[in-house]
């Protein structure tokens, strides 16, 4: 009697391939996710802190600009104003209160430009620009309304 053994089975090699690509597609989205994630808060940070440099310039120039303030000025700004004229408070222009209104960071040129609306002591309210650069990791006010 001959007989025949049975051939054995053939494992079907697609579920592992599937399965090895739907592992490499879950892997490649989580890393993109994240970095999107640590790229906005990263935004996020640097437009926090424009806002806080403008919002400290101001407060300090409200009442005449101290010599610290002076000092965080750009290079740019301090050749075009002198500290003697930026140290006295401006009686006819006082600043009462002021809200950020728009932020636009150019992040190859290092430079911000910030959008403040700003209420005056006779009750007026101003739309003012701000143009800061970023000088040794830290950003200066370069350009304000005087």
């Amino acid at each position: 009697m001959t007989s025949s053994a049975p051939s054995p089975r053939k494992r079907k090699k697609w579920p592992f391939v599937l399965g090895a690509v739907l592992v490499l597609v879950f892997i490649a989205c989580s890393l993109g996710i994240g970095r999107l994630y640590f790229r906005l808060r990263h935004v996020s940070d640097i437009d926090d802190a424009v806002e806080k440099a403008t919002s400290a310039f101001i407060e300090d120039y409200r009442d005449g600009l101290s010599p610290a303030g002076y000092d965080a000025l750009c290079a740019e700004a301090k050749d075009v104003y002198p500290r003697q004229d930026l140290a006295a408070p401006k009686k006819d222009k006082a600043i009462t209160g002021f809200r950020i209104t728009s932020t636009d960071v150019d992040y190859d040129r290092r430079q911000a430009t910030v959008g403040v609306e700003v209420r005056r002591a006779n009750g007026s309210t101003t739309d003012e620009v701000y143009i800061l650069d970023e000088v040794d990791d830290r950003w200066r006010m370069c350009a304000f309304p005087t």
